[in-house]
C-alpha cells in the first residue's frame, strides 16, 4: 500500500480535503461555465468542458484515495504519545503555513493599497526574514540579505510587469 505523506495522517488528510475542496470549487466554476455557453454544443461532441471534468475527476478522486488512505492508517495505526516539544515544532510549521496562505490572500488588498512594488517588497522582506530565522536564527545579517533579495524581488516585479509588459496592476 502506498505510503501516508511524510508519514503523517494529518497532512495526508489536509492533502486530500484540499484536492476535494479543489476539485468541488472548480466543478462549481466549471458549471457557470457551461451555464454561460448553453446552447453552443454540437451533438456527438463532448464539448469544450470534457477536459475540464476529466481533469476535476482525477483530481477528486485523488482527494478521496488520499482521505482512504489516512482513514486506513488511522484505523490500523498504534497511537503514539507525541512529546510537547514535537507537538510545539507541529504547530510552527503549520502556523508558518496558515501564515503564508493568509498573506497571499492578502496581496490584492495591498497592492491595492500600497501598489505593487511595494506590496511585493513588504511581502518578500518579511517572509524571506521569517525563512531565514527559521534556519538560522534572528541575525542583522538575514535583516540584511531579506532587505536585499525582498528589494530585488520588488524591482523585478516593477520593471518587468509593470514597465516592459505594462500590465494593469496597482502602481
Amino acid at each position: 500500500m502506498t505510503s501516508l505523506i511524510e508519514g503523517s495522517i494529518g497532512k495526508t488528510v489536509a492533502a486530500g480535503v484540499l484536492f476535494l475542496g479543489i476539485a468541488a470549487v472548480g466543478w462549481l466554476v466549471l458549471n457557470h461555465s457551461i451555464d454561460l455557453f448553453s446552447g453552443n454544443r454540437i451533438p456527438g461532441d463532448p464539448g469544450p468542458f470534457f477536459l475540464g471534468h476529466l481533469c476535476l475527476g482525477i483530481i477528486a478522486l485523488a482527494g478521496a484515495i488520499l482521505l482512504a488512505l489516512a482513514g486506513w492508517a488511522a484505523a490500523t495505526t498504534k497511537r503514539v504519545f507525541i512529546p510537547t516539544p514535537f507537538l510545539i515544532e507541529i504547530a510552527r510549521d503549520w502556523a508558518l503555513s496558515a501564515g503564508f496562505v493568509a498573506s497571499l490572500m492578502m496581496m490584492p488588498t495591498a497592492m491595492r493599497a500600497m501598489g505593487t512594488p511595494t506590496a511585493v517588497a513588504v511581502f518578500s522582506i518579511g517572509w524571506i526574514y521569517i525563512l531565514l530565522a527559521v534556519i538560522s536564527g534572528h541575525s542583522r545579517r538575514n535583516g540584511i540579505e531579506a532587505l536585499l533579495f525582498g528589494g530585488a524581488t520588488a524591482g523585478f516585479v516593477y520593471l518587468f510587469f509593470l514597465r516592459l509588459l505594462t500590465l494593469p496592476l496597482p502602481t
